[in-house]
């Protein structure tokens, strides 16, 4: 499970320790031999921290439009489901009573979704039973079909259960959707290298400026963090909002109570 103010922390110690080994370096070294320093070194530095900005911005670019992308389909998946759940009932019974179970069993295994994606084997669970639940209503779909009711639907009853099924689809392969792990290590490999040289510039300027640098790799652990965090999509602080479903949900539930 993901634990954001765990990688805030990991990320900040591992650039200040990197800072501090780079500062010590250059002092052990500089007794032995005299090293540059000075405006040269600086603009290294500056040059390196640049950089770094812009890989941050480039890595957090593709975490929120993943986000976004799965925040989108949550809303997608619930509408599919809701206009499905409303041709059922223009459907005449028996089939309209059995769909309704159906949807209502459906809609309650797609919000499992969201809650079980951080464990393979529940994940893999919920694919199983939310294929059992297509299998089922595609084969009371069937049935309604040959009613006058289901005739005078099909076309559309057909094409929002299919958008239904495909938005399930689309929501495992938005999971899957990451940021490429090459791309990852080279940003935290870049991170490390920026504070080595921090350390080495500030030792050559002859002050470590330990607050103020300690300050900026926190926000920068900060930042890489947050990416982190809005790129694993199933644990931690930035979660999918599953209002949509749980909305979609508590309709069906209440259409398929009886009334009192």
């Amino acid at each position: 499970m993901f634990n954001a103010t765990l990688s805030w922390l990991g990320y900040s110690v591992a650039l200040i320790l990197t800072m501090e080994v780079g500062y010590r370096s250059y002092l052990r070294f500089r007794k032995w031999r005299r090293l540059p320093g000075g405006e040269g070194s600086d603009f290294v530095m500056s040059t390196a921290l640049t950089l770094l900005a812009l890989l941050i911005a480039f890595t957090f670019s593709i975490a929120h439009s993943n986000f976004e992308l799965r925040r989108d389909l949550v809303t997608a998946e619930a509408t599919a489901i809701s206009t499905t759940h409303l041709r059922h009932q223009l459907l005449e019974n028996p089939q309209r009573d059995r769909l309704n179970a159906l949807m209502h069993d459906y809609v309650r295994v797609r919000l499992e979704f969201s809650t079980d994606r951080a464990d393979p084997a529940a994940l893999a669970a919920v694919q199983q039973r939310t294929a059992q639940l297509q299998s089922a209503i595609w084969e009371v779909t069937d049935q309604a079909l040959d009613t006058p009711a289901g005739q005078r639907i099909s076309v559309s009853l057909l094409n929002a259960t299919n958008e239904m099924f495909d938005d399930a689809e689309r929501r495992l392969a938005a999971f899957d959707a990451r940021i490429p792990q090459r791309i990852m290590r080279s940003v935290h490999l870049f991170a490390l290298g920026s504070a080595l040289l921090v350390g080495l510039t500030l030792a050559a300027a002859g002050s470590r400026h330990f607050i103020s640098t300690s300050g900026m790799f926190l926000l920068v652990g900060l930042a890489l963090s947050l990416i982190s965090d809005m790129d694993n999509g199933a644990t931690g602080l930035i979660t999918t909002s599953q209002a949509p479903m749980e909305r979609v949900a508590q309709v069906i539930a209440m259409e398929r109570s009886p009334p009192s």
